[in-house]
């Protein structure tokens, strides 16, 4: 593997295209190299939830009190709560000496560009059907699958503003192409 260097990774795309699988698997095959980007967020912890699993969790006033010092430089208001990037917790990766994984929109991959030099973006995508079914094999409650298939078309319009596109019909091989990506 190559020397260190302080890169991002933005792993983006339709919902059922395999992001947070991809994220998952990196994250659990190498460890000592990879680790997920944790958003702040203001909400409520959930019962199986933990501080850092699946956010940093954080009081109004503590969100309110990091943006002011210009910690947490995007983000923005769903369902009444705060979510956020932290430039804090970025650099406590690359203390780690860890590529940071992050699923985030273009809003999210323009703030992460603005404030970092070394982001690569990667956007993940399969094919509409393909991601329907996956959508009903995962659980999703149909309500949802409609909304999510819904938006589809829109998310694929995202695709030609990231570095690289990726159709993940197989997990393994999928895996190969964003590790070269990563190191080349």
């Amino acid at each position: 593997m190559e020397e260190f260097n302080q890169k991002i990774v933005v792993i983006e795309g339709p919902s059922g295209a395999g992001k947070d699988t991809i994220i998952r698997t990196l994250t659990q095959r190498y460890p000592e190299r990879f680790a997920k980007l944790v958003s702040v967020a203001t909400r409520a912890m959930r019962p199986n939830e933990s501080q850092g699993n699946p956010y940093h969790f954080v009081s109004n006033a503590e969100f309110d009190a990091m943006v002011a010092s210009g910690d947490i430089f995007e983000y923005t208001m769903r369902h009444g709560e705060k979510r956020g990037m932290s430039e804090k917790y970025i650099n406590e990766l690359f203390t780690q000496k860890k590529i940071p994984l992050k699923d985030c929109n273009l809003i999210g991959v323009k703030a992460l560009k603005s404030r970092f030099k070394q982001v690569t973006t990667i956007f993940i995508t399969a094919d509409k059907n393909e991601i329907e079914q996956r959508l009903h094999r995962r659980g999703d409650a149909l309500a949802d699958i409609k909304v999510r298939m819904a938006d589809y078309d829109e998310c694929m319009k995202e695709a030609e503003h990231f570095d690289h596109v990726i159709i993940n019909d197989n997990l393994e091989k999928t895996i190969d192409k964003i590790l070269q990506i990563i190191y080349n």
